[in-house]
């Protein structure tokens, strides 16, 4: 008997999340939207680090290497629009042998629309000029714009889902459907973020020379697809046919 009972639970408590009545003359059903987006935006966050017993050879080293880091970055078709400086930064400590030891580093941000093409480019400029002691990160994010308009479709996919669970309960219950008496949205988000939504993360080592027919360490990276899902709850006023 507890076991029946137990079945019983449950499948009521399944139909309740599907589409319930409030009283004897509401019905309530949800309604759900979801989609898969391929990311539009992406990044690459470059920071590059030297270290010396001489803080003027140490920044010298450092502005060698950024100079022929962005030279690299315009040439393969980035503009100074997409270069940020993130970070600069200069500090000293003891060295193992008990020296004073002056580390420099400068952090660059480049900011781009999703080019994959832009990005095989750059790992291998990287690759081919050999620079040093830098270490790269690179991450895929989908834009306010796009979230923003995939979610208004998912929102009218919602909304139909609702009616046609609603019309489904009332031709079950021999009622009809009458004015809507209230809508709710509720938007599931895997990732809270204010602007933008953020995908994936690579993180890669320093670069290596690179050999004549080497791949470069993005070729088997796939940007992964961002779920969006946007739930619909409809309230329905009903009479009997």
């Amino acid at each position: 008997m507890k076991k029946q009972l137990t079945i019983i639970t449950f499948i009521l408590l399944t139909l309740n999340s599907f589409s319930q009545t409030n009283n004897g003359n509401e019905i309530t059903a949800d309604g759900i939207g979801k989609t898969k987006v391929k990311p539009d935006l992406a990044s690459f966050r470059i920071s590059v680090e030297k270290r010396n017993l001489v803080e003027k050879v140490s920044i010298k080293e450092l502005n060698e290497e950024i100079e022929k880091l962005q030279k690299l970055l315009l040439r393969i078709g980035f503009t100074e629009k997409n270069i940020k400086i993130s970070e600069y930064k200069v500090s000293s400590s003891e060295n193992n042998n008990d020296k004073k030891e002056y580390t420099t580093i400068n952090t660059l941000v480049v900011e781009f629309n999703l080019d994959n093409k832009l990005i095989e480019a750059f790992y291998q400029e990287i690759q081919n000029e050999n620079l040093k002691d830098s270490d790269i990160e690179f991450e895929t994010q989908i834009s306010e714009e796009l979230e923003k308009s995939t979610r208004q479709k998912l929102v009218k996919i919602a909304i139909n889902d609702a009616k046609s669970n609603a019309e489904n309960i009332a031709n079950a219950l021999e009622v009809k459907l009458l004015n809507v008496k209230q809508v709710s949205k509720f938007t599931m988000r895997d990732f809270a973020s204010a602007s933008m939504m953020k995908v994936s993360e690579v993180k890669f080592a320093k670069p290596m020379m690179a050999l004549s027919n080497e791949k470069t360490s993005f070729d088997k990276f796939e940007v992964e697809e961002k779920e969006l899902e946007e739930t619909i709850t409809i309230i329905y006023e009903i009479a009997k046919k």
